[in-house]
């Protein structure tokens, strides 16, 4: 009887502490909101709407070993795959951060949705690519799935994609009081 009072315990403690595809789908809204944001200040664009790939790009946590460590072996391809370390590395934390940042980042290798519903109320500057505006290499951006540090941070990335030309970078968050979000640092990932 004890099991079966502990299991529903734990099992109610983890349903109330997830949070709800429709609460993840507002703050992935507001988190490309702030990111197309930063960029149109950045590059002095008016791009009107921003057209966005909805699928995301699933982004996956890992710890790497002492030789990759050391400069011995390389990593995974970073198009999918990003260190805990150079993660933790962005934010600058304290080592007391970094354990429990550490820990809460490698949890995160399952995120909830699979692609962005535009919610109109936060970015109504945005508009879905299609299969074939994305076949056709018309101008349009993609996003990859935020991962999110213990203390009100998160990291996401994006590539934007113009012709046969693209360039990606990774962006770390902080939100504001108010609910928003606002980038911190911009870090270069890719470049074709």
């Amino acid at each position: 009887m004890k099991k079966i009072f502990w299991v529903l315990i734990v099992l109610l403690f983890t349903v109330s502490c997830s949070k709800s595809k429709k609460q993840e789908e507002t703050e992935l809204n507001k988190i490309v909101n702030a990111v197309l944001k930063y960029e149109s200040s950045r590059n002095a664009s008016k791009e009107n709407p921003y057209l966005v790939d909805p699928k995301l790009l699933q982004l996956k946590i890992y710890t790497p070993s002492p030789k990759e460590m050391l400069g011995e072996e390389p990593g995974p391809p970073p198009f999918f795959n990003k260190s805990v370390v150079r993660l933790l590395d962005l934010k600058h934390n304290t080592p007391r951060e970094r354990k429990s940042d550490s820990l809460y980042l490698l949890q995160q290798n399952q995120y909830i949705l699979d692609s962005l519903k535009v919610d109109d109320k936060i970015n109504p500057n945005i508009k879905l690519a299609s299969k074939e505006d994305i076949n056709n290499h018309i101008k349009f951006c993609e996003f990859s799935n935020p991962v999110y540090f213990k203390d009100g941070f998160t990291y996401i990335e994006a590539r934007y994609f113009d012709s046969s030309f693209g360039i990606g970078f990774g962006y770390l968050l902080e939100k504001q009081k108010d609910g928003s979000w606002m980038v911190k640092k911009m870090i270069n990932t890719f470049i074709t």
